[in-house]
C-alpha cells in the first residue's frame, strides 16, 4: 500500500469518526413545535449530548415522536429537525428527546454559517490581483448578469466566487466543522466558569445578608 493511499484512508476514517462522535455538551436551543391549529409554540431546551448531525435535548415537556421541528442554537441560523426518540431521564425525571437534523444535515454545515443575514455588516477587504485576473472577474461579472438577469457589481461577483469555493471544498468543510465544534466546547467551558462564579457570588451575598 502506498503512503498516499494509506494517508487517504486514514483521513477518511478520521472524518467518519469525527462525524459519528457524540460529545457531552450543553448549550441552549429554542424549539418551534407545530400545533394543531396551524400555529407554532416555542419551547426552551438544552443539549446534553451533541453529534455531527443530531443531539439529545433536555426539555421542559415531552414532544411527540417523528415530529418536524425548527431548532435554533446560539450560533448560525434555524435548522429543520425530526424528533426520533423520547424518554424520561431517571436521574432528573425530566423529559429528553433525540433529534436528527434534516436541513441542513449538520450543526456546522458551511452554508448556514457562511451566508450572511439580511442587513448584516460587511467587512471591507482590499485585494491586489493580477490584471488578467481582474479582466476575468469583469468578464465573469458580465456573464452572471447576462445569464442570470442580475445586476452584480465586480465586488458582488468576487464575493459569490469566494463563497462558491468555500462551499465546494470538502476538506475545508471538514476542517471548519471540527473547528466549530472545538469553539463550542471552549465556549461551553467559559460559560460554565462564568455561571459558577455567578453562583459563588450569590451564595456569598446570601451569607452576608444572613450574617
Amino acid at each position: 500500500m502506498t503512503m498516499g493511499v494509506r494517508d487517504r484512508r486514514q483521513s477518511e476514517r478520521t472524518i467518519r469518526s469525527r462525524r459519528n462522535r457524540r460529545i457531552r455538551m450543553s448549550f441552549p436551543v429554542t424549539i418551534e413545535v407545530p400545533t394543531e391549529d396551524g400555529r407554532t409554540r416555542v419551547l426552551k431546551a438544552r443539549t446534553v449530548v451533541v453529534s455531527h448531525a443530531g443531539a439529545t435535548l433536555d426539555m421542559d415537556e415531552a414532544v411527540p415522536l417523528e415530529l418536524g421541528v425548527q431548532v435554533t442554537p446560539p450560533f448560525g441560523g434555524t435548522i429543520l429537525a425530526e424528533v426520533n426518540g423520547g424518554w424520561v431521564d431517571r436521574a432528573t425525571g425530566r423529559p429528553r428527546v433525540s433529534i436528527r437534523l434534516i436541513d441542513p444535515v449538520s450543526w456546522t454545515s458551511p452554508e448556514r454559517l457562511a451566508v450572511p443575514a439580511a442587513g448584516a455588516r460587511k467587512e471591507q477587504v482590499s485585494l491586489g490581483v493580477h490584471v488578467r485576473v481582474w479582466q476575468m472577474l469583469a468578464e465573469y461579472t458580465a456573464y452572471l448578469n447576462e445569464t442570470g438577469a442580475l445586476a452584480l457589481t465586480l465586488g458582488q461577483a468576487a464575493e459569490k466566487l469566494m463563497e462558491d469555493v468555500f462551499l465546494s471544498d470538502v476538506n475545508f468543510q471538514d476542517w471548519f466543522a471540527a473547528k466549530i465544534m472545538e469553539d463550542l466546547q471552549a465556549w461551553e467551558k467559559v460559560s460554565v466558569r462564568v455561571s459558577a462564579r455567578g453562583r459563588s457570588r450569590a451564595f456569598a451575598g446570601a451569607g452576608s445578608a444572613l450574617g
